[in-house]
């Protein structure tokens, strides 16, 4: 007999802390598994300002002589492509989701990572391990991580980097932050600039309750930065950053929940 959606997530809440207007298909997913979704953007996807725009218009047009360009995210190709028209030169993407929106736009095929998703993941195939001298554009937001742009200049790629978009801080009121984890049985993190922002703004009384609390993040890096911050239980991770794969490692969690009730 098949598992009823009540079965599956038991009633689990999870908290969904992606930016504003990326959170709604999970929330879709969780509230349709039989568990309660609370949506807290912590940071809204920006455009940069007119003369930063017009500056990477600029870029992105003399790139397209580049050989590869490189995205690490689906923002990162939304806003290209309002910056730059087709065609663009052989693609890269950093996971799933970010080849998806490639594919999508350019009808072009995409280079992904082997297993897996993220910078590191990406730098594991076997087409980058050597750079030849050719000429890499890696299309990100602002204050990106530098994993891959170190990799591809170590095999010896010259790399530029250019952002495309930026993430614009959401406030929310202390008492609201504070019943939200009170309410939250997970939290899914999208990175750790995210984890430190929930971090910033949880008052002192519920920071023993925040640091207490399961977490579920994309990366090995962010379960670092988790550690770094005081966070004292293992977060999930789910095999690729896709939101069947977040809603099946949040089924596992809650199957074992309910296992040691």
């Amino acid at each position: 007999m098949p598992e009823s959606a009540a079965a599956r997530l038991g009633g689990l809440t999870v908290l969904v802390a992606r930016p504003a207007g990326q959170a709604e298909a999970l929330c879709a997913l969780i509230e349709a598994d039989g568990g309660r979704a609370l949506p807290l953007p912590l940071f809204a996807i920006a455009a940069l300002d007119a003369g930063a725009m017009a500056v990477a218009g600029a870029v992105l047009d003399d790139a397209r002589a580049a050989d590869l360009w490189l995205f690490t995210s689906r923002n990162a190709v939304d806003h290209a492509a309002r910056l730059c028209p087709l065609p663009w030169p052989a693609l890269a993407a950093v996971g799933d989701a970010t080849a998806a929106a490639l594919r999508q736009h350019s009808g072009q095929p995409v280079l992904t990572p082997p297993a897996g998703d993220g910078a590191a993941a990406l730098l594991a195939h076997p087409a980058l391990q050597q750079g030849d001298g050719r000429r890499a554009l890696i299309v990100t937001g602002e204050q990106t991580l530098p994993v891959l742009e170190d990799g591809l200049r170590a095999r010896g790629m010259t790399v530029t980097v250019l952002p495309v978009y930026r993430r614009a801080a959401i406030d929310h009121p202390s008492a609201a932050v504070a019943a939200w984890l009170q309410a939250a049985d997970v939290a899914v993190i999208p990175s750790g600039e995210a984890l430190r922002r929930l971090q910033a703004l949880t008052p002192p009384e519920a920071r023993s309750r925040l640091a207490g609390l399961q977490l579920a993040v994309p990366s090995p890096r962010v379960i670092e930065t988790a550690r770094l911050l005081g966070f004292t239980a293992e977060p999930l991770l789910p095999e690729r950053v896709s939101d069947l794969a977040y809603l099946e490692v949040l089924r596992r969690h809650a199957r074992h929940r309910h296992s040691n009730a």
